[in-house]
């Protein structure tokens, strides 16, 4: 199955990173790896998205238990907490209750490009992490994910798939004498390089469009695969436009049907772009 091998070369390419900061362990081998692990917990991140559009595998069971273990707990996320607030996204994105535009602060866009800057820096400083978790915390999100009634169990797998994968993850370097790379280059890039991944893709996905019913024209599509999308829209996720008018289809599908979509003349010119510098250019002043 596609998914589940884009889900093992994920991983392959984190124990990759570690490998290579054990054996070569010097300062520039240590940024590469923070950054490429952080672009490929992005890239897990999606593969959530996956799970909570139930198309990561063919079984809803198996698909709600591999996206929770494999994808959302390493990450300290429940993706059933996720699949809530997500669903609501695709109902009426950018509408005032939309969980993810209002998370993501892409709510106010165009802004000028000194605040887009701020922002970065905060991300990449990790200050947005931890004033999201204070939002979290205080309450400020609450009507954004109102209480749901939860399968039996699924509290208890959140709780103890993100104890058990960060644990296994700790006690194996903790084995190869290496327990800093935890911090190092998981905790940390998931707290920096990975919010500025996050805010990229999110600013690229829909910022400065109002709501509409109409959702092509409510979102872009990046049309060029490139190292752009290998960091900021793993799993053909920048296919964005065909994702949200087929939300069943797995991501492996989306190169196609944007070929279809494009072959019939319904996406719309403006909403399509080679590369993610010119969506930010076009979304600040």
């Amino acid at each position: 199955m596609r998914s589940m091998s884009a889900l093992v070369q994920d991983w392959a390419l984190i124990a990759f990173c570690f490998v290579c900061a054990i054996y070569f362990p010097h300062p520039v081998v240590y940024l590469v790896a923070a950054v490429v692990i952080a672009r490929t917990q992005l890239a897990l991140a999606v593969l959530m998205h996956e799970s909570a559009h139930g198309v990561l595998t063919n079984k809803r069971s198996v698909n709600d238990f591999v996206g929770q273990v494999f994808t959302a707990a390493p990450l300290m996320l429940s993706m059933f907490a996720y699949r809530q607030g997500h669903m609501q996204h695709h109902r009426s994105p950018m509408a005032s209750n939309d969980p993810v535009a209002i998370v993501f602060g892409i709510t106010d866009y165009p802004i000028p490009r000194g605040k887009l800057a701020w922002r970065l820096l905060k991300d990449l400083t990790s200050i947005s992490y931890f004033l999201t978790i204070r939002d979290f915390a205080n309450g400020k999100h609450r009507a954004l994910f109102p209480p749901v009634k939860s399968k039996p169990g699924s509290t208890a797998l959140v709780l103890v798939s993100i104890l058990v994968t960060n644990g296994i993850l700790l006690g194996v370097l903790t084995t190869l004498g290496h327990a800093g790379l935890y911090v190092g280059l998981w905790i940390l890039p998931a707290l920096t390089f990975l919010q500025v991944f996050g805010r990229i893709r999110a600013i690229t996905e829909h910022a400065a469009y109002p709501p509409g019913e109409d959702q092509i024209k409510n979102a872009r599509t990046i049309t060029r695969p490139s190292w752009q999308t290998f960091f900021f829209g793993p799993h053909c996720i920048h296919y964005h436009i065909e994702h949200h008018q087929y939300v069943r289809a797995p991501f492996y599908r989306l190169p196609e049907i944007h070929q279809i979509m494009k072959s019939q003349g319904i996406l719309p010119a403006e909403n399509l772009y080679q590369g993610y510098g010119k969506v930010l250019k076009d979304v600040t002043t």
